[in-house]
């Protein structure tokens, strides 16, 4: 009488367990790029949302919000050029804003993300999110996210278009 064992060889198992590998990375390859594009759309609309709610709180008190962090006259925020705090723009939270926004990568890479500056007068204000751009690079100044109109000179964009910042402003700011 033959003792027939039943199961999967040694073979069998490596080759199972390789192709379940060689799938997942494919899988998380592609989930990568996703969530690249993902932070890319909520660092666009955290830039709206912040845009609208300046422009209702200079329609309000008929000027923009200060810069916050005891920042120099150059930029607020946790940015690579400001510094590096949370409380930027001061008084838009939380009756226009329930937060200010912060890079949604911030976690990973510090001093990344959004800033903030006013004029000295408080008519004119651009803000940013600077160096986290991942996937949906601006590619042209016709880009409404561009930080400048076109390649002002003086301006950081004389050189052609910063491609992973993102920017909205108000007229007489487009040269920051």
């Amino acid at each position: 009488m033959k003792n027939k064992l039943s199961g999967f060889t040694l073979i069998e198992i490596l080759v199972v367990i390789s192709i379940i590998g060689v799938l997942s990375a494919v899988i998380f390859a592609s989930f990568g790029d996703a969530r690249e594009d993902s932070r890319d759309k909520v660092r666009k609309t955290s830039l709206k949302e912040l845009a609208l709610a300046l422009e209702l709180y200079k329609a309000q008190y008929g000027v923009y919000p200060d810069q916050g962090c005891n920042a120099d006259p150059a930029w607020a925020g946790p940015g690579p050029l400001g510094t590096d705090c949370t409380k930027y723009i001061i008084g838009l939270v939380p009756e226009f804003l329930s937060e200010l926004p912060t890079d949604p990568n911030q976690e990973s890479v510090a001093n990344l993300g959004f800033m903030y500056r006013v004029s000295p007068e408080k008519d004119r204000y651009k803000a940013m999110v600077q160096g986290s751009v991942e996937s949906d690079t601006v590619k042209d100044f016709n880009n409404k996210f561009a930080r400048c109109p076109s390649a002002i000179a003086g301006s950081p964009c004389q050189s052609g278009v910063p491609e992973k910042t993102y920017a909205v402003y108000s007229l007489g700011a487009e040269d920051w």
